[in-house]
C-alpha cells in the first residue's frame, strides 16, 4: 500500500499545475493533440518468480491517456491479466503403511513427487502509469515514451499444472503428466508491483495512434499463503516479467 500512495503521490503532484479536465472536445492541448484518448490493450508477457522457471501468459484490457503536459502522458489500463512461475520439485509426504497391508501386493502409492511444477495466475489489474518525452519529438511521426508506474492486481483464481511421479508399494512407477489442480487457497489474492520501460507511439494516417511498449514489472509482494511446511513449498514467491504489449486508440476527448 505504502508504495501505491508514494507514486500516485508524485503522478498528482506532476498534474497538478494543469488545467482542470473539463473543456470542449475539439480543444487539444499544446502539443497539438487531444487531451484524452481511450483505447483497447493487449500483449503477452514471460513471467517467473524469484526462481527459475519461466512461464508464458498475456492480457487484454482498455486504457485511457491524458495528456498532462507537452513532456507528460498519465495512463490509467484495466486488464485482464495472467501469469505466474515455475515452482521447485515437490515429494508430498504420504502415511506410512502399515506392516500388515505392506506384507501383501496391495498396488497403494508409497511415494508421490510432482516435477515440472507451473502455477498460473488469473487476475484483474490496474496500473496507473506516467509516460515521459521529448516535447520537440511529439509531431514526429514516431514518438518515443518513457514508462514509469505501479499496478495493483486482484488474483481470483490459481491453477498448477505438474506431471506426477508415483511409487507403488509393490515398486512399480507411473509418471503421469499435464495434471491440472485449483490451488487458490495457496496464494495470496493481492499483488502489488512496479514497472518500468519505453514505449514507441506511431501517428496514423486515420488520425488514430498505434502504441508498443515494452516493460519490466516486479513484485513486492510475497504471493506465498503456505507458511508452514516442507521447504519446497513454504519459498518466497515474488513476480518478475518482462512484457510486450499493443494498444490502438478508438476515442479521442
Amino acid at each position: 500500500m505504502k508504495h501505491i500512495l508514494f507514486f500516485t503521490s508524485i503522478l498528482c503532484f506532476m498534474a497538478a499545475p494543469l488545467n482542470g479536465i473539463a473543456q470542449d472536445t475539439d480543444e487539444t492541448t499544446t502539443t497539438g493533440r487531444p487531451p484524452i484518448i481511450v483505447g483497447a490493450k493487449a500483449g503477452g508477457s514471460f513471467s517467473q518468480f524469484t526462481q527459475p522457471g519461466t512461464v508464458i501468459t498475456g492480457n487484454l484490457g482498455a486504457f485511457g491517456r491524458y495528456q498532462a503536459l507537452p513532456f507528460l502522458q498519465v495512463q490509467l489500463d484495466l486488464l485482464y491479466d495472467s501469469y505466474g512461475g515455475g515452482r521447485s520439485r515437490f515429494t508430498r509426504d504420504l502415511p506410512e503403511v502399515p506392516d500388515e497391508v505392506r506384507s501383501v501386493e496391495s498396488g497403494l502409492v508409497s511415494s508421490l513427487r510432482y516435477l515440472n511444477r507451473q502455477v498460473f495466475f488469473h487476475s484483474a489489474k490496474a496500473q496507473l502509469s506516467a509516460r515521459l518525452s521529448l516535447p520537440e519529438l511529439n509531431e514526429g511521426a514516431i514518438q518515443p515514451q518513457l514508462i514509469l508506474g505501479l499496478n495493483q492486481s486482484f488474483i481470483f483464481g490459481a491453477r498448477e499444472n505438474r506431471d506426477q511421479h508415483m511409487v507403488f508399494d509393490d515398486g512399480s512407477s507411473i509418471i503421469l503428466s499435464n495434471d491440472w489442480e485449483v490451488v487458490s487457497n495457496d496464494y495470496k489474492s493481492m499483488n502489488t508491483a512496479i514497472h518500468f520501460g519505453f514505449g514507441l507511439d506511431f501517428d496514423l494516417p486515420n488520425t488514430q495512434v498505434f502504441s508498443i511498449e515494452f516493460i519490466y514489472d516486479r513484485g513486492f509482494t510475497d504471493l506465498n499463503n503456505i507458511r508452514i511446511g516442507q521447504p519446497e513449498n513454504i519459498e518466497v514467491l515474488r513476480t518478475h516479467r518482462f512484457g510486450i504489449g499493443f494498444s490502438y486508440t478508438f476515442l479521442k476527448f
